[in-house]
């Protein structure tokens, strides 16, 4: 990467790790207070908001993509806000209608509250989403950090107060709020009235960019809509715990993701595809820097650190291993369909994510059916694998085969291997109990920095490079 890229790469990434560990601190807060059925039944909710966010979501990836292109910015944001605002109050009169369905299956009273953190979305997508499509994807990152903060602190205080699940979506609706009015400031172009033209360019993209939400929504909350069909919501609790320790190692791949979308599409604009390339190249290595030893040290840790949040959440340590392992692969098969999409190619990706959506829901009702919620994992793992080759074969026509920095992955995978070495024979030698679970994972977090550093050049010229002293 330039050294820009990678700065604002360096700077999105301290905002995603603030994200993460923001969402670590509430999770465990709520898991404590609220015990695993508790955050099942959270957890059932936010998945009936994702899914019928949806098709609101083409519309706000539209205006990211046409913002980006660097013409009539300020006609895009109006004319994307107004269409947005219109699929809300679509999709929000549609819920209040089945808001009795939408109870039943959750077991909790709560549509209206899934209405409200609906709204407030909306506002704070097309805000961030305006800022990345400015190129100021720091800023977003930042303003979608403190969001996740607010949230977390909301969340915990309205929970101790006594307000349970309830409390949870007002805090979530609240921050969404707060985060929206931050990023409002960042926007400084101005007011300019959109035609005709502005509107159907947006549609136009829209009609296929909605699949860009439906393959993270599928592979991120379709096991949890189908267990909540088949499993009990304790289980769910305890499967959504271990996929959010899973999905705090994929913060390096999402400043990666959100980084090149802007840089790849304005390159795309002028077919500047070794540049391109380039870009991916740089982008497979890091994907990998925090998931692959991520899943060397949920094998060697990953039960006590599931305890940390209450003993029946130990039960998910296999659940975590699959889910890990889920998310690798679908964090390289996201940065391939990233760029499909920043190449102007969304009618490509929608077949991409169709071909996964298939391949999700079909497998996920006969294993989740079959073996209950490591079915459900299982399903989510395969479903990144076929989207992973899908993408590779797909980009490869497009723009040419991209190249894969294999060694660098293999130097990943024996610094992880190390790692997971020392870290055993620890765990081997010493008591166990939470401070010592903490303990093993700086250790291991110590010994795998080194030896990747050590290994692999092209890795610790970017530290260097991107270091402050």
């Amino acid at each position: 990467m330039t050294l820009k890229l990678g700065k604002t790469a360096a700077l999105h990434f301290l905002s995603e790790v603030a994200i993460s560990i923001s969402g670590f601190i509430a999770t465990l807060a709520i898991a404590r207070v609220l015990g695993s059925e508790g955050v099942g039944i959270y957890a059932l909710g936010i998945s009936v908001f994702v899914w019928v966010n949806l098709p609101i979501s083409g519309l706000a990836e539209a205006l990211k993509k046409r913002i980006s292109e660097g013409i009539d910015k300020s006609e895009y944001i109006i004319s994307g806000t107004i269409l947005i605002f219109l699929a809300i109050s679509v999709t929000s009169l549609l819920m209040i209608m089945f808001r009795s369905t939408i109870n039943d299956y959750i077991g909790e009273k709560i549509a209206f509250f899934i209405i409200l953190v609906l709204l407030a979305n909306v506002l704070f997508n097309s805000a961030t989403n305006s800022l990345r499509g400015l190129k100021k994807v720091a800023h977003a990152g930042w303003t979608r950090a403190i969001e996740r903060v607010l949230r977390a602190c909301i969340q915990v205080v309205l929970i101790i107060l006594g307000y349970n699940v309830a409390g949870l979506f007002l805090g979530y609706a609240a921050s969404m709020v707060i985060g929206s009015l931050i990023a409002v400031f960042f926007i400084n172009v101005k007011p300019k009235l959109p035609n005709a033209h502005h509107f159907r360019s947006l549609l136009s993209y829209a009609k296929y960019g909605w699949s860009s939400g439906l393959k993270g929504t599928a592979f991120s909350w379709m096991d949890t809509i189908i267990l909540g069909i088949f499993v009990s919501s304790s289980q769910i609790g305890i499967y959504e715990v271990s996929w959010s320790l899973a999905s705090f190692l994929v913060v390096v791949s999402r400043s990666i993701n959100s980084t090149l979308f802007p840089q790849v599409s304005e390159l795309s604009v002028n077919e500047e595809y070794e540049r391109i390339h380039h870009y991916l190249n740089e982008g497979l290595i890091f994907t990998g820097v925090f998931l692959i030893p991520g899943l060397f040290g949920a094998v060697a840790v990953g039960e006590g650190l599931l305890r940390v949040y209450g003993v029946e959440f130990a039960q998910g340590y296999y659940i975590l291993i699959l889910l890990i392992t889920a998310r690798i692969f679908d964090a390289y098969a996201s940065q391939i369909v990233s760029v499909i999409r920043a190449v102007g190619k969304p009618d490509i990706a929608l077949r991409i994510d169709m071909v996964f959506l298939g391949a999700n829901i079909s497998l996920n009702f006969l294993f989740v059916y079959t073996h209950g919620w490591y079915g459900a994992a299982v399903a989510t793992l395969l479903s990144g694998i076929v989207t992973l080759g899908f993408g590779f074969y797909s980009l490869s026509t497009l723009i040419g085969r991209p190249t894969v920095p294999y060694m660098e992955i293999v130097k990943e995978i024996i610094a992880g291997g190390v790692m997971f070495t020392v870290v055993a024979f620890l765990t081997s030698i010493l008591p166990s109990g939470y401070h010592i679970t903490v303990l093993l994972i700086f250790c291991g977090i110590i010994v795998y920095t080194t030896v990747l550093i050590i290994a692999s050049e092209r890795i610790r010229q970017k530290v260097f490079i991107l270091s402050p002293v």
